[in-house]
């Protein structure tokens, strides 16, 4: 269910060149379109109760998948003045010790905005002291121009052991009928995650993974 062997051993390899991390395949969830690997790490670890912090205007799953897990979404502004990345005071007032996750799209839908290292650094910060975790959504992470990255949380000290990277291959190659997404994180809960697909998508088709 998480995905044939040949396939994980690749994107290990891929995913942690691009980001220059090292990425183990253990670490790697394959999944029928990137939704499962935002939903499933969601149901993991969000107990009813749990505060979601996430991007205001954002994909509308983001907040679905707070609510269905039980979680209370508190949404914040995204600042045009700043690249459309999160407007940190307001992003300070907001995290507490209830918060269990951190949801970040960089680069962003709908905005296409970067999140700058700088604020990527502070969100880090902020995530290590609440000790809740971060899901980022990287699924164009590809689609960047004029010269710039958009680098990603998992590669800042301390936060590969608690980011959830999620990507796919449906933006970067016009694929999205092909339902072919992937999700890199921690080998414990990509256990659980393997769980939830078993028993509900069962698994990926074997020939879009080829």
């Amino acid at each position: 269910p998480a995905g044939m062997s040949s396939l994980r051993e690749a994107l290990a390899e891929q995913a942690g060149r691009q980001r220059r991390i090292e990425v183990h395949p253990d670490e790697v969830v394959v999944s029928p379109g990137g939704k499962p690997n935002l939903f499933f790490p969601a149901l993991a670890l969000i107990e009813p109760g749990d505060e979601v912090i996430y991007p205001n205007p954002g994909f509308p799953t983001y907040e679905a998948m707070i609510q269905v897990a039980g979680g209370i979404p508190v949404a914040v502004p995204l600042l045009e003045e700043n690249q459309f990345s999160f407007d940190l005071d307001a992003f300070d007032k907001l995290i507490n010790e209830k918060t269990r996750l951190i949801i970040l799209n960089s680069p962003s839908n709908p905005t296409g905005g970067v999140i700058p290292p700088a604020d990527l650094e502070h969100i880090a910060s902020q995530a290590e002291r609440y000790k809740c975790w971060v899901m980022s959504d990287e699924i164009y992470a590809r689609i960047v121009y004029d010269g710039l990255e958009a680098p990603s949380i998992a590669t800042l000290p301390g936060m590969k052991e608690r980011t959830i990277i999620v990507d796919g291959f449906s933006k970067t190659y016009s694929m999205t009928g092909w339902r072919l997404g992937f999700g890199i994180m921690p080998v414990e809960l990509a256990k659980r995650v393997d769980l939830l697909l078993t028993h509900s998508v069962g698994s990926t088709a074997h020939f879009t993974q080829f």
